[in-house]
């Protein structure tokens, strides 16, 4: 299993444009060969054991999930992938630059599939 994660700043009090611009998404990454699943992570607590809830930076995730690198990769570099990306957005909404981590799954049902096709 292989995971993006667009880590995107967001100006407190913009969160529901944020949330309704990917509600309103066209959803052609969902068609894409190796897509497995997408969700919007919303900012949280952070709470270490025996502490108190801490706020998390003001920082949404949006987490693919795929079944190769392969995929991914295949995804970002497709004509679908620079058209859904080409949409006009109000850069407002925005508190700074977003960033993307990517992961290689060890552990975890994804994993499992992964290890059994090898």
């Amino acid at each position: 299993m292989f995971i993006s994660v667009n880590n995107i700043p967001v100006k407190k009090g913009r969160e529901a444009d944020f949330e309704k611009m990917f509600i309103e998404r066209d959803r052609v990454v969902e068609k894409q060969e190796g897509f497995v699943s997408l969700d919007i992570l919303k900012p949280g607590k952070k709470r270490i054991m025996g502490g108190a809830a801490e706020d998390l930076p003001h920082e949404y995730q949006v987490m693919t999930r795929w079944e190769s690198e392969e995929a991914f990769r295949k995804w970002v570099g497709s004509e679908d992938f620079k058209k859904s990306h080409s949409r006009e957005i109000d850069k407002t909404i925005f508190d700074g630059q977003s960033y993307l981590t990517l992961y290689h799954s060890v552990e975890g049902a994804g994993a499992q599939k992964e290890m059994v096709k090898s």
